[in-house]
């Protein structure tokens, strides 16, 4: 056997960033305030949420109506525009965001 192994099965890789990533965390990192989202005929189609640092995102609705399912991406475009955008996690509950496709329905928090 040799002193000096094959260096095809010795490589030291490095991971480097190549870009980065495109809209905010799917992973909350303390507590997540939501808001109902809804389309123009009033019709729930999931809550937008966010944890106020760098996380946020779109819960759908259970069951939705096939003609609901453009909501989704729509969002997720919304989000990713944001981001692109400079606006931070916390922000991302402003209905004027959403506007005029959805209406976002924010609940003040409970005291």
């Amino acid at each position: 056997m040799t002193e000096n192994p094959n260096p095809r099965f010795h490589d030291y890789v490095t991971p480097v960033t190549v870009s980065r990533p495109d809209t905010y965390d799917a992973k909350p990192t303390g507590p997540v305030r939501r808001a109902a989202l809804h389309d123009r005929r009033g019709r729930l189609l999931g809550h937008v949420w966010s944890d106020d640092r760098q996380a946020a995102g779109f819960t759908k609705i259970e069951d939705p109506e096939p003609d609901m399912a453009y909501a989704g991406g729509r969002v997720r475009r919304i989000l990713a525009d944001a981001h692109r955008a400079g606006i931070p996690a916390a922000r991302l509950l402003d209905p004027a965001l959403y506007a005029p496709d959805f209406e976002l329905r924010v609940t003040p928090p409970a005291e």
